[in-house]
């Protein structure tokens, strides 16, 4: 199953459209010269070359003809391939300032044009967008850069739409190795052998206290780093992708990751409407109860105390209510909520305090915290989804983060209430059913997993019956015990978090545990040989292709190993699972564009994707998004999602 091939997403010209672009060594042809009036466009036009000439020769530098003399040859060599850094005062394209972009051509040419430092002097906003938009937006100029999706807003704020996006370097190298050094400085060191030099200090890609800021810097000082930095992408490209074809990644990276870039990019262009008022209600409401919670607390403890304070509560608890006492912390007794949860049924107060902590972070991260996120041009929140945030594919989300929103709470499932359609629009879930699952039943092809899912069976009852040998009525408490096992063993959970998950002894787990993989074989077949095949490889790999390396395994620390055996068992299946969701993206965000290119996705959360369409094209949106969502790769046993309609985020399901 490792080695199926990813299925072609098609949802834009892949990145091998242009392949002189990031060509491998072996195939890569010599650098062209020079080329000749007949292989170029006019990018610029006389006025704007001549305004630059003049700003060049009036700045109080000596440099001024040289750095026009660069651009120049940037610009002629631009045909063949065009490395991109935009220097930005910090690293959100949505806020901060385009101080500056540095220009790379594939025989070496670099050039840096400034455009807003502090004492100049910078290219006019006009004249910069006259030179440089046809040469950023010709989609046959193949563009490298970091990240390209973060350059595709900072530049389309600025006037300067950007198109063709041959190779983000950042992605290429998440690609590779997940968990090593994925900055600019990082890959030229460690790939490349080079040292960046330091005014600014990358600044401009990684803002920090202390660190010189990008705009104060006059124009050739920060040239010194940007020119050197985007020097640097075009050989990164070469090399990267001469190590994703190495290691048979580069399907993974063509075909699934690169074009998740431009979906990524339209989501959070599009962002989702927000409506403030609902969550001015929930917070006050939230403000009254914990009014009331603090004054209820106070007196089960006797009188007033600090409920932020760890040490506080530990004395309250441990000695004066003399409740027995969890793990021991630096500072003393912890008060964690997983300490609470074990107190609770015993006091009072820390079943309230469980209570009071749960509202109080909703009503600061949520209520209070998600209005100031609305950009007030658009009225809507525009998070920003990280591709490379987590070793095992999965998406993250910041600024806000929208992929944290509670569930399990009824305060936590109404914050989606805030979360509408525009006017005359309808908001379209699709969230995929038990789809980890799903890959593990494909992955280990045990018939017990396969059966129940072709006949469209509650899984988790499935599975209470094969091993608890129950045939008629089926008690409810055996089904929660099956389906905390049925997600345990993706985990590589143990006896021991299984007694404390279930709240049963130690030997009555495992005996569950026996129980549970006699039923399922397979299943147990394929955890060990995960980590069989780990151990032999160095890594662990998805359905995908997609490797977590886990030197680990042969560590001589019985802790380390025993979690990166974990790994190696989750990896398969969290990771596929991850991919499975990155390709259907792709493939809903292409089939929209095709069919119903009213709508647009918004959000994507867990195993969940949202999209927004006019309400006279919702169900045919809904159709779309079902039918690629099933489709969008061929498991052994069917990929099930539920779709739903509704005027906000909580009446969709």
């Amino acid at each position: 199953a490792d080695e199926e091939p990813v299925p072609d997403v098609g949802a834009r010209p892949a990145p091998a459209a242009a392949p002189s672009a990031v060509a491998s060594p072996a195939r890569r042809a010599a650098p062209a010269a020079a080329p000749t009036p007949a292989d170029t466009r006019p990018f610029a036009s006389t006025r704007a070359v001549q305004s630059a000439l003049d700003l060049f020769e009036s700045a109080a530098s000596d440099d001024g003809e040289e750095r026009l003399a660069r651009l120049h040859a940037v610009r002629a060599r631009a045909l063949h391939g065009l490395a991109v850094l935009p220097v930005m005062t910090g690293d959100d394209p949505r806020r901060d300032t385009l101080v500056g972009l540095a220009l790379a051509a594939r025989d070496g040419s670099t050039a840096y044009v400034p455009l807003a430092h502090a004492a100049g002097p910078n290219v006019a906003a006009t004249d910069a967008r006259e030179w440089l938009a046809p040469m950023l937006a010709d989609s046959l100029v193949p563009k490298v850069g970091w990240d390209l999706k973060r350059d595709r807003h900072v530049l389309g704020r600025a006037g300067l739409p950007i198109d063709g996006i041959a190779f983000d370097l950042h992605v290429a190298s998440f690609v590779c190795d997940p968990e090593r050094d994925h900055s600019l400085e990082g890959l030229a060191r460690d790939v490349l052998g080079l040292a960046l030099p330091a005014p600014g200090d990358a600044a401009a890609m990684k803002p920090a206290r202390g660190r010189v800021r990008i705009e104060t810097l006059s124009p050739a000082e920060a040239a010194v780093w940007a020119e050197s930095a985007v020097g640097t992408m075009e050989p990164l490209a070469e090399a990267l992708r001469a190590q994703l074809e190495s290691r048979e990644q580069w399907p993974l990276y063509e075909r699934l990751e690169h074009p998740l870039i431009d979906v990524l990019g339209d989501m959070e262009e599009a962002g989702i409407l927000l409506d403030r008022g609902v969550l001015g209600t929930m917070a006050a409401r939230a403000a009254t109860e914990i009014t009331r919670l603090e004054a209820e607390l106070y007196a089960l403890a006797g009188g007033p105390l600090n409920l932020n304070s760890g040490p506080q509560l530990a004395k309250l608890l441990f000695e004066t209510l003399k409740l027995k006492t969890g793990r021991r912390t630096k500072t003393g007794f912890s008060t964690d909520q997983a300490v609470l949860e074990e107190l609770a049924s015993e006091h009072a107060f820390p079943a309230r305090l469980l209570e009071y902590r749960t509202l109080a972070k909703l009503k600061s991260t949520y209520f209070d915290a998600l209005p100031l996120e609305v950009d007030p041009r658009d009225g809507r929140v525009h998070t920003t989804y990280e591709q490379t945030g987590a070793a095992t594919g999965r998406l993250s989300s910041s600024r806000p983060n929208l992929q944290n929103i509670p569930m399990r709470s009824p305060q936590g499932r109404e914050i989606r209430r805030a979360f509408v359609a525009p006017p005359d629009a309808m908001l379209v879930g699709g969230d995929y059913s038990q789809i980890e699952l799903r890959v593990m039943a494909h992955l280990s092809g045990d018939p017990g997993l396969i059966e129940a899912f072709e006949r469209g069976e509650d899984v988790h009852v499935s599975t209470a019956r094969r091993v608890f040998g129950v045939e008629g009525d089926l008690d409810p408490g055996l089904r929660a015990r099956a389906k905390i096992v049925n997600f345990g063993v993706m985990y590589g959970m143990g006896p021991r978090s299984l007694s404390q998950q279930m709240g049963i002894g130690l030997a009555e787990a495992q005996e569950f545990i026996r129980h549970y993989f006699q039923a399922f074989a397979k299943v147990r077949e394929f955890l060990d040989r995960s980590i069989e095949e780990a151990r032999e490889r160095g890594y662990a790999v998805t359905l995908f292709g997609r490797r977590r390396y886990l030197p680990a395994l042969a560590s001589g620390s019985g802790g380390e190993r025993a979690m990166a055996e974990r790994i190696a068992v989750n990896t398969p299946i969290q990771g596929s699972a991850a991919d499975l969701m990155k390709l259907a993206m792709v493939r809903v965000h292409a089939a929209l564009k095709a069919q119903v290119p009213s709508a647009r996705l918004l959000l994507q959360v867990h195993d969940e994707l949202l999209l927004e369409a006019p309400r006279s094209d919702a169900e045919l949106a809904a159709q779309v998004m079902r039918q690629e969502m099933e489709r969008c790769f061929p498991l052994r046993v069917p990929l099930e999602v539920s779709v739903g309609l509704g005027r906000t985020w909580l009446d969709v399901h």
